[in-house]
């Protein structure tokens, strides 16, 4: 079982904004290739890494999530989630930090499997259900050391991420992810 307690990475909320309210000219072409696909993010940083790919869960615990994903999955103030932090690696580099909320009206029936995803990438999951739909991206900037990264001069302007609604039968979910140095390296 899960113990109940509060994240240890990324403690403040970004400033997420609608990505078609988001000037697409303030986004570096490379980043914004990858920040507005609307495929597997997944299946993307394993063609690229050839198959050099795995999952590191940092976190995942049961607890009431922030404002902002509270109101982006219609929670109450009161309800909780499953929250689950990973990274995503490629080459044995984390390239992606991934935030999932995953409201605990939503782990019914057949959707109860996400329960127990361990080291399993969510979004092969997400992007193989026939059932699921997504909403548009939202996109923000976060500073490198609000996720515990090692910052250089490149980093200081802040890291770019993307988060965004799944629905899948009728049950939401939210899925942000912050691209990391290594990413920007790539």
């Amino acid at each position: 079982m899960y113990a109940f307690q509060t994240s240890r990475f990324h403690s403040q909320e970004p400033n997420w904004l609608d990505c078609q309210k988001f000037p697409r000219s303030a986004l570096p072409a490379k980043d914004a290739r990858w920040l507005l696909d609307t495929g597997s993010l997944t299946a993307h940083l394993r063609r690229v890494s050839q198959g050099h790919f795995h999952v590191e869960v940092l976190f995942q615990r049961w607890q009431i999530p922030r404002l902002s994903e509270r109101r982006l999955l219609g929670m109450g103030d009161r309800d909780w989630g499953l929250i689950r932090e990973v990274r995503l690696h490629c080459h044995n580099q984390p390239w992606v930090y991934a935030r999932s909320v995953l409201p605990a009206t939503s782990l019914v029936g057949r959707l109860d499997r996400l329960r127990t995803l361990d080291n399993r990438p969510l979004g092969h999951l997400l992007f193989t259900d026939p059932h699921m739909s997504r909403d548009r991206y939202e996109i923000c900037r976060v500073p490198a050391a609000a996720l515990g990264e090692p910052v250089t001069e490149q980093d200081d302007d802040g890291l770019w991420g993307r988060r965004s609604r799944f629905v899948l039968s009728g049950h939401p979910i939210m899925v942000s992810e912050i691209f990391l140095p290594a990413f920007r390296s790539w």
